[in-house]
């Protein structure tokens, strides 16, 4: 007789079973370990800021749940700003993790030494970083593009790209002495973009002015004069050493040129002038008079 085949029991536990319990755990490591490769590799690689905490003995890393509908602002304390939440477009992207350090030991409600990071996946990072842009820069949100050292930016708004970026954005915290500050850094690669919002201890400045340029001397505006041509200068003749050059004291401003005036006369007669001429202080610049009409014209 043929024994009767017992039917296969299903497998509720064992490696098959362990294998599909795994699957999600697995997928939100993975994601995860993508979103902190921002915060680890990009903000770090172009400014001296660690994302994700303090030294030693800082726990920090520690997950907070993400918003159900979603995150309206930035707060630390009495610090806040609206989020990037409220200016993604549907289909452009979402929150996918928020991290913060262990909260400091003291008064909760104060933003000092506490950092919260958040992780966005994007597809167009560029885009929606100049809508934030365009929300927060001046106006009622009051932040600047600083550098790492808190001095406001006075280059022209940079021109930002996908593949990857970087912009710190500050302004002064309620809290006196410190700043409220998002650092913010993407990378098309990993597919996501990190904002670490924070109070550090200091204060935004502006950048100082470059120094005026020292005036060129009267010497070498006269060598100058010397270096060109007469031919070049309107004059006749084929050499500058048919001339005698005389400066006259103080300075004019030609075209919004500061100038120093040169009358010339031929070799050995100084009663009456070959030419009046004005050349700028930078050397850049070099004017014609027309006697008749008391103008004066470009020569380069």
């Amino acid at each position: 007789m043929k024994k009767e085949k017992k039917p296969k029991k299903e497998k509720t536990g064992g490696k098959g079973g362990k294998k599909k319990l795994l699957l999600i755990p697995i997928v939100l490591l993975l994601v995860a370990a993508i979103g902190a490769a921002v915060v680890l590799f990009v903000l770090p690689r172009f400014f001296n800021i660690n994302l994700l905490g303090g030294g030693s003995g800082d726990s920090s890393s520690l997950e907070e749940p993400l918003p159900k509908k979603g995150l309206e602002a930035y707060t630390l304390g009495e610090d806040t700003t609206i989020s990037l939440d409220t200016l993604l477009e549907e289909g452009e992207g979402k929150l996918i993790a928020l991290r913060s350090p262990e909260k400091p030991k003291g008064d909760e409600s104060s933003n000092v030494d506490t950092r919260y990071t958040y992780i966005y996946e994007l597809t167009n990072p560029a885009e929606a970083m100049n809508r934030y842009l365009d929300a927060v820069l001046g106006g009622e949100q009051g932040f600047s593009l600083v550098s790492e050292d808190y001095v406001i930016l006075d280059e022209q708004r940079p021109e930002l790209q996908d593949a990857e970026g970087v912009l710190i954005l500050a302004r002064p915290s309620v809290v006196e002495g410190h700043i409220f500050q998002l650092a913010i850094g993407w990378s098309q690669a990993s597919a996501n973009l990190a904002v670490r919002a924070s109070a550090p201890e200091g204060a935004i400045t502006k950048p100082e002015p470059e120094p005026e340029p020292e005036p060129t001397s009267v010497s070498e505006q006269m060598e100058q004069l010397r270096g060109m041509t007469p031919a070049e200068l309107g004059l006749a003749g084929a050499s500058m050493d048919n001339y005698t050059i005389f400066p006259v004291d103080g300075f004019v401003t030609v075209n919004g040129q500061e100038c120093r005036r040169f009358n010339l006369y031929p070799q050995g007669d100084t009663g009456s002038i070959a030419g009046t001429y004005f050349l700028s202080t930078d050397k850049q610049h070099v004017y014609v008079l027309d006697p008749n009409t008391n103008t004066v014209s470009t020569i380069r």
